[in-house]
């Protein structure tokens, strides 16, 4: 951290400090004060599949089912219950007693609606075919039970409905002339209501009151009111916290914990969770000239990385100590199978692998966004040690996936968290290896692997299609995982932070939070 920020923070907040209590903390107005880094301009898990608003879309949708993380199995949510009717076909047995944020009961005729728009080709939204290809349709049987079928035999049929298909209200929803708007004022079925929702002012969640079949994996809400203010800097979050103007913040570095964490109101929560960052190179060739059609030149690039020291310099001491996943799946996930390690560390073999490829003098830009960016930077230094000049281009999200579909990125080094936390590997395997605008690495074989492992029915099988797939993933050297991005959170010591729900990408959900 910058000295002029050591500086700065400690000028601003010396005096709060001395004087900031539990007692300025909103537990006794029941209501929950955070800060978000990016402007939320819509809650939809539709349109706006990411990382911050992840954390919303969540807790103000239901869905079918959902996905009991400490007991890794399918429960009941709008759906009370279900029964595989072919190797295609799921009927789904409604609840009887949802209603709609604006009071409206939930039938089979908003379930059929919702799928049908979601297929609907004029439909066009951000990773349509990965999250809804394997889809067929919907059908209404009677008001309360429907059936939802898939194109071919597909294993991961219902972990996939416990995070893709949010239920929308079919009459408020199709009378939309712009059907992006229906974010800006959600309707859900969800145990949290957005009350507001502004890129300037911020997001205001309140607690839905009608929300009354809670279950493992989508708890009722425990706190009336959760306010995210958009406070994009880290330094001014902190600032927040330390005169109480802020009760929970989320993302926080190894630096800021420590510092935070030394105010005798505040509390750090610190675990696992499905979160890592990664680093790819443009195998494919998509930019002009890639040196890293090479595999040598691959190769040098990963050996000249101490996955280790990054992970001591920037994790907490707990988390640094932990085993380095494998390959690029996280072990937690259903199917996640890896036997051939990543290339080790050997500064020396990355200069002979450069040498071997005729390469010198090589420059390249790293593109990275939100917490991966002191990730790439600590590798673009660790980089120069082998000659290597790499330079780090910070983007906001929506930058990064704009170059990324345009096949501008040399190299990137991102997180990943499996989809917002589908609990099946198969939405990494999609992903990463499926052809298209987001493939960087042009293997038609990996695209095979993934699409058999998603017909394959019994899970020893299928498992061992996925070993095959994530093992030449390394043999090849097309990406290497990095670091974990555990779950790292300040909050007032007034909130009672879980412990049961690390396989969420934040580590949190907003309906697991409660106050002491």
């Amino acid at each position: 951290m910058k000295k002029q920020f050591w500086l700065s923070l400690t000028g601003a907040v010396a005096l709060g400090a001395l004087s900031f209590t539990p007692a300025l903390a909103q537990k006794s107005q029941d209501t929950l004060r955070i800060g978000a880094y990016q402007p939320i301009a819509i809650i939809d898990a539709l349109w706006d599949p990411q990382p911050q608003s992840n954390l919303m879309d969540r807790v103000v949708f239901d869905t079918l089912v959902a996905f009991d993380y400490a007991n890794r199995k399918v429960v009941p949510s709008l759906a009370e219950s279900w029964t595989q009717i072919d190797p295609l076909t799921y009927e789904f047995k409604l609840r009887k007693d949802v209603k709609f944020h604006n009071g409206q009961p939930m039938t089979a005729d908003d379930v059929v609606y919702t799928v049908k728009y979601a297929l609907d080709p004029e439909a066009k939204f951000r990773f349509k075919e990965q999250r809804f290809g394997p889809i067929a349709g919907a059908e209404k049987i009677d008001d309360y039970t429907v059936r939802l079928k898939s194109k071919v035999p597909f294993a991961p049929f219902l972990a996939r409905l416990t995070t893709i298909l949010p239920v929308y209200p079919a009459k408020y929803h199709a009378g939309l002339a712009d059907k992006s708007a229906f974010g800006r004022a959600p309707i859900g079925t969800g145990p949290y209501k957005a009350t507001q929702v502004d890129p300037n002012k911020g997001v205001i969640l309140e607690k839905n009151p009608d929300f009354k079949w809670g279950n493992a994996g989508q708890p009722e809400a425990k706190i009336k009111k959760i306010v995210f203010a958009p406070v994009p800097d880290a330094q001014t979050q902190v600032a927040r916290m330390m005169v109480g103007e802020q009760d929970m913040m989320y993302d926080v570095d190894k630096e800021l914990s420590g510092f935070l964490g030394a105010n005798p109101a505040l509390e750090i929560s610190v675990r696992p969770s499905i979160q890592f960052t990664y680093l790819a190179l443009d195998a494919a060739g998509r930019t002009p000239n890639s040196p890293f059609k090479d595999k040598r030149v691959r190769e040098a690039i990963f050996r000249a990385i101490d996955r280790q020291a990054i992970s001591n310099a920037l994790l907490p001491k707990e988390i640094a100590s932990m085993p380095f996943q494998l390959g690029m799946c996280h072990p937690w996930h259903i199917g996640c199978a890896t036997t051939t390690p990543p290339p080790s560390f050997d500064p020396e073999m990355s200069k002979k692998l450069l040498a071997e490829a005729g390469v010198s003098n090589l420059a390249f830009t790293i593109a990275a966004w939100g917490p991966s960016r002191a990730v790439a930077e600590a590798v673009t230094g660790q980089l120069r040690r082998v000659g290597v000049n790499a330079s780090v281009e910070g983007l906001t999200v929506n930058a990064f996936v704009g170059k990324r579909q345009q096949g501008q990125l040399q190299a990137f080094l991102v997180l990943w968290d499996n989809g917002g936390g589908t609990p099946d590997i198969e939405s990494t395997a999609g992903f990463f290896y499926e052809l298209g605008d987001r493939n960087y690495n042009g293997d038609k074989h990996l695209a095979e692997l993934m699409e058999k492992a998603q017909s394959e029915l019994d899970p020893a099988k299928r498992e061992g299609i996925y070993r095959e797939l994530f093992n030449k993933v390394n043999e090849e050297r097309y990406s290497i995982p990095i670091m974990a991005l555990p779950s790292v959170v300040a909050h007032t010591k007034d909130l009672k932070f879980p412990s049961n729900v690390t396989a969420k990408p934040e580590g949190f959900m907003f309906n697991f939070l409660e106050w002491k």
